[in-house]
């Protein structure tokens, strides 16, 4: 525990100043008012004062980041875990947030359900998820300059020997590495943003059934745990229909899922 409160310490000290920064007065006295609170063990106000704040900012990743660690102290874990994916979502760069979901994913223990993971989830989980749009926009373009750069160069070169009958230069390597690159960052930059039209969420309860219909005392087929990320599609009434990644799609009530965006 004495570790738990280290940790989330070193959480609200580095992330205070960036939302005093970056945020209107009142929403920074809610934040300010909240971690006065958390560190004097009133979590359950500390919830408030982050939720209000949220209220001004439903985006704002510090604020998510710091609601979850006090759902965390209250023992809402799956709750969690949802408000930190959130957060990275808006800021896969928040390093708070990804130790955050690190630490609370490992206090909820391995309760997996049989499936084939997909090889889209595997590539999602290492290079799309943890890595901003910007970078793969920067890396598209660099690679795309200088392969181009490289081979007018080489061309160039080629064009020279022909004209004076000389032996032609030898294969353009880098150039080959380049345009690969590009071709490499520009698939990913690609499922970048088609990872982004993808609704997700996270089953914030302890256990969920995952039906074959919408509607109460329908036939259950798995049963999803608290953690899990799932994708959402269609609505109806107060059901929605999820996709367990790699495994089946069933309907759960709407207050059992926090969705990511």
């Amino acid at each position: 525990m004495s570790k738990l409160k280290s940790l989330s310490v070193f959480f609200l000290s580095l992330i205070l100043p960036a939302l005093c920064m970056a945020q209107t007065a009142t929403s920074a006295e809610l934040f300010k008012q909240g971690t006065q609170l958390y560190l004097a063990k009133d979590y359950a106000k500390a919830r408030e004062s982050f939720t209000q704040a949220l209220d001004q900012d439903p985006h704002n990743a510090v604020v998510l980041t710091n609601l979850a660690l006090a759902e965390f102290q209250l023992g809402k874990k799956p709750l969690a875990v949802g408000l930190l994916r959130k957060a990275l979502t808006s800021d896969p760069e928040l390093s708070t947030a990804e130790a955050g979901l690190k630490f609370v994913l490992s206090q909820l223990g391995v309760r997996e359900v049989p499936r084939q993971i997909e090889t889209y989830e595997s590539v999602r989980t290492k290079l799309i998820q943890p890595v901003p749009l910007y970078a793969y926009l920067i890396l598209s373009a660099l690679t795309f300059f200088a392969a181009g750069w490289t081979l007018i160069s080489y061309g160039g070169r080629r064009r020279k020997a022909m004209q004076e009958e000389t032996s032609a230069p030898g294969f353009p390597m880098v150039s080959a590495l380049l345009t690969l690159s590009f071709v490499i960052f520009t698939g990913l930059l690609a499922l970048k943003v088609y990872d982004s039209t993808i609704l997700r969420g996270t089953i914030i309860e302890e256990k969920v059934s995952l039906q074959t219909a919408p509607g109460d005392n329908q036939v259950a087929i798995l049963e999803l745990f608290g953690g899990m990320e799932v994708v959402a599609h269609q609505t109806q009434g107060e059901w929605v229909q999820i996709t367990y990644p790699g495994s089946l799609t069933g309907w759960v009530k709407k207050a059992s899922v926090l969705m990511t965006r």
